[in-house]
């Protein structure tokens, strides 16, 4: 069974923050190395209670683990997660160009903005998606014996699950865009936010018209799960936005409230969109619960990092303005560790950020504070979580099908030591 799968893959302790994610043997891949100083449990306790982790996969609830993946199928060299799936990837940003074009020149300019080559960002979400497509290739459930798709069927499958791939962007971009206005950002991706190139009106418009075509693009799917799975990723992602705007100084100073709304925020459409892969591949209950328990912590880790580069990054790396939270006056896990180590921050933190000054005693706070890293801590604990996951993953001989699981594995370490 799954629980009992995945028990198998969490083991050892959280004392002296011994994480790892191990590929093959113990000491290879090693993302975090033992710390002298050992992490509140609190902290983390109240995380992993948090209404988000009350659903799911009890097994990965302790907070007491390290992960050593010690699988034959994962002992190969590592390769290369985008370089698989790189001449699909060509084929979705080719799909996607096609599908956002509008009869109006300036809404057809805007709506595009982002998905111009060289303009395309990494293509995270669909890298994973196609990924997962792959890992999930497994005999039909609930036939006797185990039906195997014939080739049109796969190919009518596949080019079902690059649609997910397509449609995940264009939300995702679609957020951005309307990101970018509510927080006023004049960077995104290295280039002027289309806010500032184009004004904020037609940015919410574009970003409407991409919700608008990958609502279209959703309903061919005939698949009312995967349509409900995606429907609620949009409500989950306005929800999200609506909790960093709309915050209590209770709230604002909650780990509980910051993971709620980051999962809403971030990871929510990689994990839903993990799981809407595995329905449309008819799998079980169990393999989709894994692959949404993937996109999850994968997509928590991702935000973990994001806030840690938003204090420790460069605007030119990063592609827009570093500490670009704290000056809008976003409070992310950094600062809410630190703040348990020097509780006078949270009177800083409460009264704004209007004043430099305040900018700057945080920031000399969090310096002496382990707030960093113990968000990378936190972030690698994610991870593990993730790739436990994909292990965790009925057994399969496919050659292609192992490269995919390895690929996702190789994802969550990318995720974690990334400076981008």
């Amino acid at each position: 069974m799954l629980f009992s799968r995945l028990s198998k893959n969490l083991r050892g302790s959280f004392n002296g923050c011994r994480w790892f994610l191990s590929v093959g043997d113990r000491n290879h891949h090693r993302l975090v190395s033992s710390r002298d100083y050992e992490l509140s449990r609190n902290s983390i306790e109240q995380v992993m209670t948090s209404s988000i982790f009350s659903k799911g996969l009890p097994t990965l609830h302790s907070s007491r683990y390290h992960i050593h993946h010690q699988s034959s199928s994962l002992i190969e060299d590592e390769l290369d997660p985008f370089s698989l799936v790189a001449d699909e990837l060509s084929l979705v940003s080719n799909k996607l160009r096609a599908m956002v074009v509008a009869e109006v020149p300036k809404l057809a300019s805007a709506a595009e903005y982002f998905f111009k080559m060289g303009v395309e960002g990494k293509r995270f979400r669909p890298t994973v998606l196609l990924l997962m497509s792959t890992a999930l290739n497994l005999p039909i459930p609930n036939a006797s014996p185990p039906i195997e798709l014939d080739d049109t069927l796969a190919t009518d499958l596949r080019s079902r699950q690059q649609s997910i791939a397509e449609i995940t962007e264009m939300i995702h971009v679609a957020s951005l865009l309307h990101d970018d206005v509510l927080d006023d950002a004049d960077t995104r991706r290295g280039i002027g936010s289309l806010n500032v190139v184009m004004g904020n009106k037609l940015s919410v418009l574009a970003g409407d018209f991409l919700l608008s075509r990958a609502c279209v693009a959703l309903a061919s799917l005939k698949n009312t799960e995967v349509v409900s799975l995606l429907a609620k990723v949009v409500e989950h992602l306005v929800t999200g936005e609506t909790m960093q705007m709309t915050t209590t100084s209770d709230q604002r100073c909650s780990m509980d409230y910051y993971m709620q709304k980051t999962y809403y925020k971030t990871a929510s459409l990689i994990s839903n969109s993990c799981k809407a892969i595995a329905i449309l591949a008819g799998q079980t209950t169990e393999v989709a619960m894994l692959a949404f328990e993937y996109g999850k912590n994968l997509g928590l880790a991702f935000q973990l990092i994001d806030d840690v580069l938003d204090f420790t990054g460069t605007s030119a790396s990063l592609g827009k303005g570093s500490l670009s939270d704290i000056r809008h006056g976003i409070v992310t896990a950094p600062m809410l560790f630190a703040m348990e180590e020097f509780p006078q921050l949270r009177a800083i933190v409460e009264e704004g950020f209007e004043n430099p000054k305040n900018i700057d005693l945080t920031l000399e706070y969090l310096g002496k504070s382990l707030g960093i890293q113990r968000t990378r801590e936190l972030a690698v604990k994610h991870a593990n979580l993730a790739a436990a996951a994909i292990d965790s993953l009925p057994q399969n001989d496919d050659e292609e099908v192992k490269k995919s699981r390895r690929a996702l594995i190789d994802l969550t370490q990318r995720v974690i030591t990334r400076t981008k």
